[in-house]
C-alpha cells in the first residue's frame, strides 16, 4: 500500500537553485503517497521561504550542516539521529550523500532509507553520474526512483495577490561564488540604459557583499532604483513576481525567476559555472561571457526589454 506513508526528506544542499531542482521529487512523493512531507533542510538554503506556498509541505525543520570537530560531530550525529527517530517515518530520503548526514540516517530506526548516490541503500551509484551537474544529478536520481506518479514540474507556486509590472526589472549583481560574477561596470552601463527606458529597477546583491561603495551615487539616489540587499528571501520572491524581467549572474535569483516563468537573461562565466537553470526553464536567454562581448550582451538584453 502506497497511500498515507509518513515521508521524511532531508535536504543537505545549500543553494536556492537546488531546492527548485528538487521540486519534481517532492511533488512525485506527495502524489504517490498522498501524504504531506516533513522536510529537514540545511538552514542556509531558505527552504522555509522558498517552499512556503507549496501544497506538498507539512513541516520544515532547519538544521546546521556545518562540519564540526570529532567529538562535537559525534554529539551532533546522535542528536540528528534522534530527530529523525522522533518522526517515526516509513521512508527517509536523503537528497545528497554527505557522510555526516548518511551516518545518522543509517543509525536511525526509519523503516526504509533511500540515499541519493550511495550503494548502501542504492538509488544509483554516484560514480556513474559524478560528471553531472548538481541539477542533473538530482533529476537523474528522481527519475530512477520507483514511484507510481512522477511529476516533472519545476514551477514554484506564485504568491497570491501580486501583479506583474512589465516596466519592472530585477538586476542580480552577485552569485554564490564571486568568481561567477560579470563585471560590475557592465551592469552599471545596463542600469543607465534601462533608466532611460523608464524602467523601475531592483538591484539585488547579498548583504555580506555590500556593493554600495562601488555603485555610483546617482544610481543609489535614483527614485526609480531600489536596492534589495536587506530583503529576506520571501520579500525577494515577492519582488521577482512583480517584475517581468530578471537579469544577472547565474544564481539563486535567476533560478527563482526561471521557476516563476519570468523573462530571464542569465549571464555566466563557463570556467566557473554552467547555466543549470536551463533545466528549470529552457526558454531563458543565456550569455556566455567567453563567446559574446560585453557590448553585444548589453545590446541584446536592451533589445529584449521593451
Amino acid at each position: 500500500m502506497t497511500k498515507n506513508k509518513k515521508i521524511l526528506v532531508i535536504i543537505g544542499y545549500r543553494g536556492i537553485g537546488d531546492l527548485i531542482y528538487l521540486l519534481p521529487l517532492l511533488r512525485s512523493l506527495y502524489a504517490t503517497y498522498k501524504s504531506k512531507l516533513i522536510i529537514i533542510s540545511n538552514k542556509v538554503n531558505h527552504a522555509k521561504h522558498v517552499y512556503k506556498n507549496e501544497n506538498f509541505l507539512k513541516k520544515i525543520i532547519n538544521f546546521d550542516n556545518t562540519r564540526l570537530k570529532y567529538f562535537d560531530q559525534i554529539k551532533k550525529t546522535i542528536k540528528f539521529k534522534n530527530l529523525i527517530n522522533s518522526f517515526n517515518c516509513d521512508k527517509v530520503y536523503l537528497t545528497s550523500n554527505a557522510s555526516r548526514l548518511v551516518l545518522p540516517i543509517s543509525l536511525s530506526n526509519a523503516k526504509e532509507k533511500i540515499i541519493f548516490g550511495k550503494g548502501i541503500f542504492p538509488v544509483v551509484k554516484l560514480k556513474k553520474y559524478k560528471h553531472l551537474t548538481s541539477s542533473k544529478k538530482i533529476f537523474t536520481y528522481t527519475k530512477k526512483l520507483n514511484l507510481k506518479r512522477k511529476i516533472y514540474n519545476f514551477n514554484l507556486t506564485k504568491p497570491k495577490n501580486i501583479k506583474e509590472n512589465r516596466k519592472k526589472v530585477l538586476i542580480n549583481l552577485d552569485s554564490h561564488h564571486n568568481q561567477n560574477n560579470w563585471n560590475l561596470g557592465n551592469y552599471i552601463k545596463l542600469i543607465n540604459e534601462l533608466t532611460k527606458k523608464k524602467f523601475y529597477i531592483y538591484v539585488n546583491f547579498k548583504q555580506k557583499n555590500d556593493l554600495r561603495k562601488k555603485i555610483p551615487k546617482y544610481i543609489l539616489k535614483s527614485r526609480n532604483i531600489e536596492l534589495t540587499y536587506k530583503k529576506n528571501i520571501s520579500q525577494l520572491i515577492n519582488i521577482i513576481n512583480q517584475c517581468k524581467y530578471i537579469v544577472g549572474n547565474e544564481s539563486g535569483p535567476i533560478c527563482l525567476g526561471s521557476s516563476f516563468k519570468k523573462n530571464v537573461h542569465a549571464i555566466y562565466i563557463p570556467i566557473h559555472t554552467e547555466p543549470e537553470s536551463k533545466l528549470i526553464n529552457n526558454r531563458n536567454k543565456y550569455y556566455n561571457t567567453h563567446k559574446v562581448s560585453e557590448k553585444i550582451i548589453i545590446n541584446k538584453i536592451l533589445k529584449s526589454l521593451k
